[in-house]
């Protein structure tokens, strides 16, 4: 009898614990989208808008990460809630937001522009420079793959050596290795702050991932496997 009522117990709390988990998980689960369109030597721009009650204005995360390093440089917060008379259409237009950003105060380099609203990270990622040009892209995230790395030795390459499927030359920093099903030759990739075109592919280069060119052997032990981001070139 006692055990019964343990049992009960037990059930009893487990349930309750599941009622607070999915509540809570509806409260931050908010089916939000948006976008960042613009970004410039002042300012970082756009609109984000939560779909399921659109009279409410969503905070926004905007993430500067440095290229080169890696290293996040800045998170800055607004809301957006700016008047948007192209979005009028969606509910009330105060849908748009604004952040400044001390670019000089960073350094020079190249810095990704990536944006977020109740966690879900908004499409639209930019590119900006500081003291150096940067390309003038729009990068779509294609989500995460895995990553490999592979050379022009026997061992990684066989026979073809530096040749790659397309009939170019393999170059480190620029060429990688896809599965043209899923990526198309000529697409070029944002990984890792390093801009890639993919034009070669390999039996072992299968779905979502993507083989990385290095010159030396000692270089792809070096990189070995990573799942990361990547990113479409628009």
């Amino acid at each position: 009898m006692q055990k019964r009522k343990n049992i009960q117990r037990f059930l009893g709390t487990l349930l309750m614990m599941v009622s607070v988990f999915l509540s809570t998980f509806d409260a931050y689960a908010l089916p939000v989208t948006g976008i960042i369109d613009g970004a410039d030597e002042k300012s970082v721009r756009g609109w984000a808008l939560n779909s399921s009650d659109p009279s409410v204005p969503v905070d926004v995360k905007v993430v500067i990460l440095n290229q080169t390093s890696g290293q996040v440089a800045a998170e800055l917060y607004t809301t957006a809630s700016l008047h948007r008379e192209d979005l009028t259409e969606q509910g009330t237009g105060g849908y748009g937001f604004e952040v400044s950003v001390p670019w000089d105060s960073y350094g020079n380099g190249t810095y990704l522009i990536e944006a977020f609203a109740a966690g879900q990270k908004l499409s639209g990622t930019k590119v900006h420079g500081v003291g150096v040009t940067a390309p003038v892209t729009t990068l779509r995230s294609l989500g995460i793959f895995r990553t490999t790395a592979y050379c022009p030795c026997r061992q990684c390459s066989g026979k073809w050596g530096g040749l790659t499927s397309t009939g170019t030359i393999a170059t480190a920093n620029h060429t990688i290795s896809v599965d043209p099903r899923v990526i198309p030759y000529g697409s070029r990739l944002m990984i890792g702050g390093v801009l890639y075109t993919a034009e070669d592919c390999g039996g072992g280069v299968k779905g979502r991932h993507v083989d990385i060119f290095f010159n030396t052997h000692g270089e792809t032990r070096g990189y070995g496997s990573r799942n990361v981001e990547v990113y479409l070139v628009q």
